[in-house]
């Protein structure tokens, strides 16, 4: 089954416009990677929000040549503890939807909260 994301690749990545992003929540996580589920509800996200250096790293490639796949939201203070957790160890956040591994990371580089309580991500493989 293919995941439920928004679709995104580095070279269709919007400068403005407000899209429906859907999400998720996590059910479990192993201090790396997070496996997650729908919540079957959406979100808004405005890609005006994006700085310059926001719109640099989603157009551009990551390390180990990881490019933006899609989006997702997921819950703003379950992304603050495991992003401190995995930065303080020196571990990549992933994400595992429907079977398929994703490297995980904030579209903002300072985190926008929508909806009260989801935080925008890419999904990069």
């Amino acid at each position: 089954m293919t995941p439920v994301i928004y679709p995104l690749s580095s070279s269709t990545v919007p400068r403005a416009g407000v899209v429906d992003v859907p999400c998720y929540q996590v059910q479990s996580f192993n201090g790396r990677t997070a496996l997650l589920s729908s919540e079957g509800t959406w979100v808004d996200f405005d890609f005006t929000t994006l700085t310059e250096h926001d719109f640099e790293l989603a157009t551009g490639e990551r390390g180990e040549a990881w490019t933006t796949q899609g989006l997702i939201a997921v819950d703003m203070d379950w992304l603050i503890d495991v992003m401190e957790a995995t930065t303080r160890h020196q571990k990549t956040l992933g994400a595992e939807i429907d079977a398929v591994w994703y490297y995980l990371s904030p579209m903002n580089m300072q985190p926008t909260v929508v909806a009260g309580r989801y935080v925008v991500v890419g999904l990069y493989r």
